[in-house]
């Protein structure tokens, strides 16, 4: 009998290291796809986060200027400036601005993407740029997985008044 209690021990330490295995083998895709999922939302959130601020940053600069007829040479100085910090700019295809005041509305960059005409009053500038995901250094790492992001494009809106 003492003979048998160690053979049983040794016997399942082997299936417990199989069942380890098998749950590494079944764990190890979901914690991956998860890792994979908070980096690509991350690097998303800071990329959206700067057009978002290159465009309020634009319709403030040119909501400033004297001459109404510099503010949209000044909008689009100041946004490719602010997006230079990721390699882009208004002249880098897929990304398009637009910048409306009253009696006005001139559009920069791609002219494949539409930019519709927006309502401002009085001294007010309206600010749009639209980025697609295709022309911006951000990882797609869930692609292999079905969730490509290269077909999404970021549309924001600043409107300023002086």
């Amino acid at each position: 009998m003492r003979a048998l209690i160690p053979k049983m021990v040794s016997i399942r330490k082997r299936l417990r290291s199989g069942v380890q295995t098998l749950e590494l083998v079944i764990a190890f895709p979901l914690l991956l796809i998860a890792s994979l999922a908070i980096v690509q939302f991350a690097t998303l959130s800071a990329f959206q986060a700067t057009v978002e601020a290159a465009v309020a940053e634009a319709a403030r600069e040119a909501a400033k200027t004297i001459d109404p007829l510099d503010a949209p040479q000044t909008a689009l100085v100041t946004f490719n400036r602010a997006m230079q910090l990721h390699g882009i700019t208004t002249s880098t295809p897929e990304i398009a601005l637009a910048i409306d005041l009253v009696g006005s509305h001139t559009v920069y960059g791609d002219s494949a993407i539409t930019l519709a005409p927006g309502s401002v009053i009085g001294n007010e500038v309206r600010v749009t740029a639209a980025v697609s995901l295709r022309a911006a250094p951000t990882l797609n790492l869930l692609k292999t997985f079905g969730l490509d992001f290269d077909q999404r494009t970021i549309e924001t809106t600043h409107v300023s008044g002086a």
